[in-house]
């Protein structure tokens, strides 16, 4: 049980080798995904037709920027983007057909054809103009067909609906494929729709009144969609299911919007694009539940990495996107202390030393706070203390609740004790986590435990109150059962006990205070008092083996923040699992008092050391009357009777034998 030196408490990292951070190569955080650029190759490649990628990522990740750059980035670009015109059916005026064409090349087309339109109308010789058309389409048969309808139809003096031939509606400016992230989706904005004329008390529709909607836009190329916004909205998602398998988009209105028109019908457009549907997991989950079907057939999954194992080759990746952010955001230098700063943040992000956050947001605002504060100073650099400045008023702004619960414990209306031992009584370690709030902050808890006469059971006072969760029930069951197979193998114990969180008001979960709450019967059992100087925290299996926890610098910054308060005394400190010690990642104040001899931190393993470094006293052997498992025996084989009963002088006898070392 060796405590815990000052050195074990922050990450190390390896040296680095720049002095500005503008010296480094910039990488956007696409390039550190290659699970999800290895989505996007094989996405671009699939034989399918409209495939389909669900991308998970977290709150805040900014997937449209990220999925455009993995796109840019892409090897093998997917690019089947055209030109898209609705013009008047020759045949059937109610029924306009669509014509594809070469990206790009809408405006043209439509002044060639404005062309041919007048040759036509004159009966001049327009064969030439037609082949030149024709052309530059790549000898597209369905447009050659129109032409030649066009043709005859002129000539037989036809009428037509519109004086303008062709609706151009989709027209690609640029040479890369359109890549559509949709918002505020509505059945109209996704799908397209019908617009309606009245004249004169006549409703008619034509080619021109066509809206196209994201999905033809983004034909050809690459269509975005969130999962909430079909979570919000399922019969788009139906919808657009169906255009998918078919591989075709009509222009039919939602059930509840009959069209005003019923006999004007467009031809349905023809659907080649990559749908990618992005959200994080739970929403993810949902939308499988919306469409189980959908989701087995998507074989095409990846996620967005927001946490890399620590290495240099990490370092170098995480510093290069710290550069990126720099650049993209115009922010002054950083020199290496500060971006070591960021990395220790990035850390704590994770609550593991040898795990980096690329939470780009939440680096990307810490590095914006501590620009701005460096830019009031006059710096023309940003430091280490410009960092440690924007953590210092990023929580004083959030921490007004953390003040509101000291006070409870300078006013003593919280019962909190850190000097001094007694029975049955301990701190315990939580964290507390308020709805709307995004500050957890640690808050040390006592438990109390007495024992009476009974038949064995551990009466877990908040659970019967219905002020505990059912982690915290599996937990008191848990150590019902390890104090069962400690000291009832043989014979059942003739005292229960009560657990309670004294002072606690609201639900608790989780089996973080499971050590906590077993240390405290163990001194009830054997009354042999507990040191108020150290607080607990650690789950337990069966065997008393500790387990880790989470949120463990919030706790233990939290029992620190009262022993600070009640004045520290060189002896004050926590327990912890072992197996947690690479979570620690904790506050300038706490590895200074560390480091001073003010604040202790020491890890365990076993129940059985918690219960040395808490009473002063080895758990030992029940067997052994000299320790605090052998007095716990000897207490309940007493109250049993079954304990042996050789008169006055055998239990002499056997005091004589304890006190000269020989029992």
């Amino acid at each position: 049980m060796t405590e815990l030196a000052a050195e074990a408490l922050l990450p190390r990292f390896s040296d680095l080798s720049f002095e500005k951070l503008s010296s480094v190569q910039p990488i956007s955080f696409a390039e550190t995904q290659e699970r999800a650029a290895s989505a996007i190759l094989r996405l671009n490649t699939a034989s399918q037709s409209c495939p389909a990628l669900l991308l998970s990522g977290y709150p805040a990740v900014n997937y449209e920027r990220v999925i455009m750059d993995l796109i840019d980035d892409c090897p093998t670009p997917f690019n089947r983007s055209f030109d898209l015109c609705y013009t008047e059916n020759l045949k059937n005026p109610f029924r306009p057909i669509w014509l594809q064409l070469k990206s790009g090349t809408g405006p043209e087309f439509c002044d060639l054809l404005d062309d041919l339109f007048k040759l036509l109308r004159l009966r001049l010789d327009a064969e030439e103009l037609v082949k030149k058309i024709l052309k530059k389409q790549d000898n597209n048969e369905k447009l050659a067909e129109y032409l030649t309808e066009l043709s005859a139809h002129v000539a037989q003096d036809g009428v037509f609906t519109h004086p303008v031939l062709m609706n151009l509606m989709i027209h690609q400016l640029q040479p890369q494929p359109p890549v559509i992230y949709a918002r505020d989706l509505t059945w109209r904005s996704l799908f397209g729709a019908i617009n309606y004329v009245t004249e004169q008390g006549s409703v008619y529709s034509n080619h021109h009144l066509l809206e196209a909607g994201l999905l033809r836009e983004a034909n050809g190329g690459y269509l975005i969609i969130p999962v909430d916004e079909l979570l919000m909205k399922p019969q788009l998602w139906f919808k657009l299911h169906n255009a998918l398998t078919t591989g075709y988009l009509d222009w039919s209105a939602p059930e509840d919007t009959p069209p005003q028109t019923p006999f004007f019908q467009p031809e349905a457009t023809p659907l080649d694009i990559k749908l990618i549907l992005v959200g994080d997991r739970i929403s993810i989950a949902e939308f499988n539940l919306l469409d189980n079907e959908f989701a087995e057939k998507t074989f095409l999954r990846t996620d967005l990495v927001a946490e890399f194992p620590y290495d240099d080759d990490t370092q170098n990746l995480f510093i290069g996107l710290l550069s990126h952010i720099r650049n993209n955001w115009e922010l002054l230098d950083f020199d290496a202390p500060a971006v070591k700063e960021l990395m220790r943040f990035s850390c704590r992000l994770c609550e593991h030393q040898r795990i980096l956050s690329f939470a780009e947001n939440q680096l990307v605002a810490l590095m914006q706070l501590a620009n701005s504060i460096a830019k009031e100073q006059g710096a023309e650099l940003i430091s280490v203390l410009h960092i440690k400045a924007a953590l210092a008023e990023q929580e004083y702004r959030l921490n007004y609740i953390v003040e509101q619960s000291d006070q409870s414990i300078v006013d003593e209306q919280m019962l909190l004790q850190t000097e001094g031992e007694v029975v049955g009584q301990i701190n315990g370690l939580s964290v507390i986590q308020i709805m709307g709030h995004p500050y957890d902050f640690g808050e040390p808890v006592r438990l109390t435990a007495t024992v009476h006469m009974g038949d064995g059971d551990v009466s877990d006072i908040e659970r019967k109150a219905e002020l505990a969760g059912h982690i915290h029930a599996k937990a008191m069951m848990i150590i019902h059962g390890y104090l069962s197979t400690l000291f009832g193998a043989e014979n059942p114990s003739p005292l229960s006990a009560n657990l309670v969180f004294e002072q606690s008001y609201s639900e608790i979960d989780g089996d973080s205070a499971a050590l906590t709450g077993l240390c405290a019967l163990l001194s009830a059992l054997a009354q042999q008092p507990i040191y108020q100087h150290l607080a607990v925290t650690g789950a337990v299996d069966q065997f008393g083996n500790v387990q880790p926890v989470g949120g463990l610098n919030e706790k233990i910054e939290g029992f620190f923040r009262v022993c600070s308060i009640q004045g520290l005394n060189g002896k004050q400190g926590v327990v912890i699992p072992e197996s947690n010690y690479l979570q620690l990642i904790l506050s300038d104040e706490v590895v200074d008092a560390v480091k001073n001899g003010q604040f202790h931190i020491y890890p365990v393993g076993h129940v059985e050391e918690a219960v040395e470094l808490l009473m002063g006293c080895p758990a030992g052997s029940i067997d052994d009357e000299r320790t605090l498992f052998g007095r716990i025996r000897r207490r309940l084989d007493d109250l049993n009777g079954s304990a042996s009963r050789n008169g006055l002088f055998s239990t002499f006898f056997r005091r004589f034998h304890t006190l000269v070392g020989l029992a």
